[in-house]
């Protein structure tokens, strides 16, 4: 029973946190965007470490319907990368490169703690946090390279994008 009371208030923090997460209402669209678009690629991203049972989730919601955490995927990991960008939106290339790690480190962490003191993650055939972190970090690049992209094609067509909200591109 501690391990739900654990993952219930992991989801409570996740829904919790998008209060935080739209905050700037300017670039609401941004964040959005970013959030969907983390979303899919943390499925794709999951969906081959779960089948080969690299990191498996023993206590989850739904598990007739569900093989992940759909807390840790749907929330905590598109809500962190929503956090990073916009964290970094005005940062120059470089430190927007290194900054990510103030985020997928802790993040890798505490699913390294949570796989030590609770059975809500379990790590199998050598998965580690350093694992967890890479992924993270690569999937944080991706989505902030797609969403840079984004932005600068609606800056040459030209699109409704809200005023102020391309200064750094």
């Amino acid at each position: 029973m501690r391990d739900r009371n654990v993952l219930y208030l992991i989801t409570a923090i996740g829904m919790s946190g998008w209060i935080l997460l739209f905050r700037k209402r300017g670039h609401f669209k941004d964040w959005l965007l970013i959030y969907l678009f983390k979303t899919l690629v943390s499925t794709l991203m999951d969906g081959p470490v779960i089948k080969r049972k690299f990191v498996q989730y023993p206590i989850r919601y739904m598990p007739k319907l569900f093989d992940s955490n759909i807390a840790f995927l749907y929330l905590i990991f598109p809500m962190l990368c929503v956090m990073y960008n916009q964290f970094t939106y005005k940062m120059k290339p470089v430190k927007t490169f290194f900054s990510v790690f103030l985020f997928s480190v802790p993040m890798g962490l505490i699913e390294h703690l949570l796989e030590k003191k609770t059975n809500l993650v379990v790590f199998n055939k050598g998965w580690s946090a350093y694992h967890t972190i890479s992924i993270l970090t690569l999937t944080f690049w991706l989505v902030r390279l797609f969403i840079c992209t984004v932005r600068m094609l609606d800056k040459k067509r030209g699109g409704g994008v809200e005023e102020g909200a391309l200064e750094e591109y």
